[in-house]
């Protein structure tokens, strides 16, 4: 339902300003007589209530706004620059793209159509692509109660592709000269990047900001250059315009990227004028229509409001692919989704006794003990080593062992750390030990000494000993680590958020008896396709040619574990799927990148976007009597994701947000299904929180789309980072959006004013640049003067000078009521009135003294005054002189006079009703 302003009517146009009788307004009827025919009809008598019923929900209407997806407006054919404009601005210096032959890039028309062939991109010799993108200048365009310099320097963010997101360093506004006397307009500022002080940086030559990507064959997944081409045919890229003062945002733009494409073209070139655009919504204003019985609250659309326009240069410079680039080799080739194990034996164990190396490698893996030249035993292999079984004596394992690894490290070349003296002092002490042990505590005389020979024989049989015993205690776990390798094949997955990767694993089985295999995976994001329609939408999604076979699987009740029934020697194809949702939350830091001190000057700073971790996965299949029968161990390395458009909230602190964020006709969505059906498909959602509520209903034919988001807020100033992925398919195979969405959550301050007068709240910290010392607490005071009866959200942010960081945030709801008009009038005016109409009013002193009298009116650009403050004596009548600007279209427009007092506290005002004809 479109908001409709109500005008009251009148008895026709009248040629002089006539003062009127004031108008009553109609009381608001209490909102409590609305429900009062329900308790009526809940006060039975005496009679029992009748059964409970269930009761049905209503069709459900949000009264806050939808956000629609198309929020940020891709640029016309046309410009708004003058000629003049245009040759002053690229008369500034900027950088010229250029292709291998040192040529100027040829130069595209943004509103010539675009004509992908794909076939021509594939057979162009230049594979490389090197993306060029140049920040040349900034218009500003004139708002409502800011100054006309706002922003005076600004800072940008985006992410392109799968490239890590970017955010730029501080860019001045700088002026290009003035305009001519006769043109009103206003020339754009060009961008120049500002030292760590604030100065304009002068040692680079060009002015603005150039950054490159280099796409190489070489460094993408095979396959991948063709979803790159895909995606400049199909995507547009959002720049997010932030005051780099305030860190506040100013608007976001989109390019597309379609005019990239060079199809055989050496470079391309083409110069865009995109509008900086902000979005407000109805939502926030609060305003509500009136809560009707029997009548659901409509949906409120959003509008956006332009703040700027940015000039932007974009560029694309072929060059040949390197052939000495190799692909890694764990990358699997193009559309391979079988893995098969291997019967050749690679990888696997050789067969044979096991050697030592190999025993102290599994000792090692298995945290035993190991064996170096500058830690011959380590903490952790004294404390094993104290369990291992001992000799005839039960003791002096740890000292045995300790001299075997001493032996290696003399047999290994490498000195040990005592010297000879001291390590015979040693053996003579130990051995008088042993001899003394062997006599016992009851024993008679010392026996004679035995020869040193035979001394070193029984020393080295309980060697012998003690050895066997605890490689008879470890064997069996070693043996069972190297059958389990001869079983074991590795696959690699490189995973990208909310797409599925889907494979095959060839099982066989290798029995001459037929077994029932179950199927175990260690995480819960890799699982077995159990559904036939979703094993046939995958394998034809990626034309996958195996066999097809329907209730393949059996399903136990008291498990999750699926379970395959194999004949013997029989092989079998399981299909698996890969696929998360969920990613670390990460903290979001708002504000420009530092600028290093340097000749080296990076002038943008990458952000790490690996949502998703890397890990390893182990899915075992178990024959019947509970032994592995194969192992796949899938590898998942992280691949950045496609971020199709970015939201961004702003919400009180501790409090949850709830957005409808409302999509587009399904069929002018990027990557959704091509037309040729009218039926639209059912949209599924999944959110990257799992804190966050993320929900769709399915609507009737022709209705619009909502997806509706609850987030639980934090504290002021967090700033909340998730995705949401829509799907269009029923199997959730691969998004066809990803947005990335913030919620600023702030702190609310209510402020209830009257337009017209000056209104002050109290806040913390002092206004403006200011130095707080340790531990105090300043006043800060808010002024907020209203023109226009509303309710509006006004953001305030605390700014460290120095780093640019934020320290505190503020949410300002402004409730603004319209004062009591004491007098209305009337007047017609001519269109085209040349130079405009002078009128006058009188106004009388009601107190008895001097008082001083402050004018202003809520259409500063209608009607302007003579003189904005006035002071006259008790009981005396001034005459207000007015000055209507002429219209060019014929209409009404009522405009609010204020006359308020010194303290600007509202005493009167008038309502001036204005009709050009």
């Amino acid at each position: 339902m479109a908001w409709r302003r109500c005008l009251a009517k009148t008895n026709g146009p009248r040629r002089g300003l006539t003062e009127l009788s004031p108008r009553r307004v109609p009381q608001e009827l209490p909102r409590a007589s609305s429900i009062a025919h329900l308790e009526v009809g809940l006060a039975g008598g005496g009679s029992e209530p009748p059964p409970a019923e269930q009761l049905q929900a209503l069709p459900f209407a949000p009264v806050h706004a939808p956000v629609t997806t198309l929020g940020t407006q891709t640029p016309g054919a046309t410009s708004s620059l003058s000629r003049s404009s245009m040759a002053h601005l690229f008369s500034a210096g900027f950088p010229e793209i250029l292709d291998l032959s040192g040529q100027v890039a040829e130069v595209l028309d943004p509103s010539e159509p675009v004509n992908f062939n794909p076939q021509r991109e594939e057979a162009d010799p230049l594979q490389c692509n090197e993306l060029v993108l140049q920040f040349l200048a900034f218009s500003r365009i004139p708002q409502e109660g800011v100054n006309e310099d706002w922003p005076d320097s600004v800072y940008f963010t985006f992410q392109l592709y799968r490239f890590p997101p970017v955010t730029t360093h501080r860019m001045a506004l700088l002026s290009t000269g003035k305009p001519e006397r006769k043109s009103r307009e206003k020339r754009p500022c060009v961008l120049a990047l500002l030292n760590k002080d604030g100065t304009v940086e002068s040692g680079r030559g060009c002015p603005g900001l150039q950054l490159k990507y280099l796409v190489d064959p070489g460094s993408l997944k095979p396959g991948e250059q063709r979803w790159f081409l895909r995606y400049l045919a199909l995507h547009t890229l959002q720049i997010d315009v932030w005051d780099s003062h305030s860190l506040l945002l100013v608007g976001s733009a989109a390019v597309e990227l379609k005019h990239l494409l060079r199809q055989g073209r050496p470079a391309v070139q083409i110069a865009q004028e995109l509008e900086v655009i902000t979005t407000e919504y109805l939502q926030d204003a609060t305003l509500v229509c009136g809560d009707l019985p029997g009548r659901s609250p409509a949906s409120v659309s959003a509008f956006t409001a332009v703040k700027g326009r940015l000039h932007l240069r974009l560029g694309n410079i072929g060059h040949p692919a390197d052939v000495s680039v190799q692909r890694p080799a764990a990358l699997p080739p193009a559309r391979s989704r079988v893995i098969v194990a291997h019967d050749d034996g690679a990888g696997r164990f050789g067969g044979g006794s096991i050697d030592d190396k190999s025993v102290s490698s599994l000792n090692v893996g298995n945290g035993a003990f190991s064996v170096s030249g500058s830690d011959p035993l380590s903490p952790l292999s004294e404390e094993r080593v104290a369990g291992a079984p001992s000799g005839r004596d039960g003791r002096g394992a740890g000292l045995l062992l300790q001299g075997r690894a001493r032996e290696a490290c003399a047999a290994a070349g490498r000195a040990p750390r005592e010297s000879e003296e001291t390590r015979r002092r040693k053996q003579e002490r130990m051995a008088a030990v042993r001899q003394r042990e062997d006599q016992g505590p009851g024993a008679g005389p010392a026996k004679p000494s035995l020869t040193p020979r035979r001394e070193e024989r029984l020393q080295h049989l309980r060697d012998l000993q003690v050895i066997e015993a605890y490689r008879e205690r470890s064997k069996a776990e070693s043996i069972a680590r190297m059958l389990a390798q001869t079983i074991t094949t590795q696959h690699t997955l490189y995973a990208t958020l909310g797409t599925a990767e889907f494979v095959e694993f060839v099982l066989k089985n290798p029995f001459n008896v037929q077994q029932t295999v179950t199927i175990e995976s260690d995480d819960p994001e890799l699982s077995v396709i159990v559904n036939y329609g979703e094993w046939r939408h995958f394998k034809s999604l990626t034309k996958t040619l195996t066999p097809l076979e329907e209730d393949m699987f059996h399903l136990r009740e008291n498990g999750l574990a699926p379970q395959v029934y194999l004949r013997p020697k029989e092989s079998v194809y399981i299909p698996l799927k890969y696929q998360t949702f969920t990613s670390e939350p990460a903290a979001v830091a708002q504000g420009p990148a530092n600028m290093s001190s340097g000749r080296n000057v990076n002038m943008a700073q990458k952000h790490q976007s690996n949502t998703v971790q890397a890990k390893t996965i182990k899915v075992t299949f178990r024959a019947e009597d509970g032994k592995p029968l194969a192992i796949c161990q899938v590898g998942v390395e992280p691949t950045p994701h496609v971020i199709d458009q970015t939201f961004r909230f702003y919400h009180p602190e501790l409090t949850f947000l709830k957005k409808a964020i409302r999509l587009p006709p399904w069929g002018a969505l990027p990557g959704g299904p091509a037309g040729g059906s009218d039926v639209p498909p059912h949209i599924h959602v999944r959110c990257s929180d799992p804190n966050v509520i993320c929900d769709t209903r399915s609507m009737a034919p022709g209705e619009p789309q909502d997806v509706f988001l609850k987030v639980a807020g934090g504290p002021s100033p967090q700033i909340k980072k998730f995705f949401v992925m829509v799907f269009t398919d029923e199997w959730l195979a691969e998004p066809a959006q990803v947005w990335q969405v913030y919620v600023h959550f702030l702190q609310r301050v209510d402020l209830s004013c009257v337009t017209g007068q000056l209104t002050w709240q109290s806040l913390i910290d002092p206004p403006g640049v200011f130095a707080l010392p340790p531990n105090s607490v300043q006043d800060l005071q808010v002024g907020v003067r209203p023109r226009k009866a509303c309710s509006k959200f006004a953001y305030l942010n605390v700014v460290d000078v120095e780093y640019h960081q934020l320290l505190a945030s503020w949410l300002l709801c402004v409730a603004c009521r319209q004062p009591l008009i004491s007098k209305a009038f009337e007047i017609s005016l001519p269109v085209g009135g040349g130079r405009g109409s002078n009128k006058k009013i009188s106004y009388t002193n009601p107190y008895p003294g001097s008082r001083v009298f402050l004018l202003s009116s809520d259409h500063p650009d209608l009607l302007q005054f003579k003189e904005n403050s006035f002071q006259i004596e008790g009981g005396e009548t001034y005459t207000i002189s007015l000055r209507f600007a002429p219209s060019q279209c014929a209409g009404t427009d009522e405009i609010l006079v204020y006359i308020n007092n010194h303290e600007d506290k509202n005493e009167e005002t008038f309502c001036i009703k204005v009709q050009y004809q």
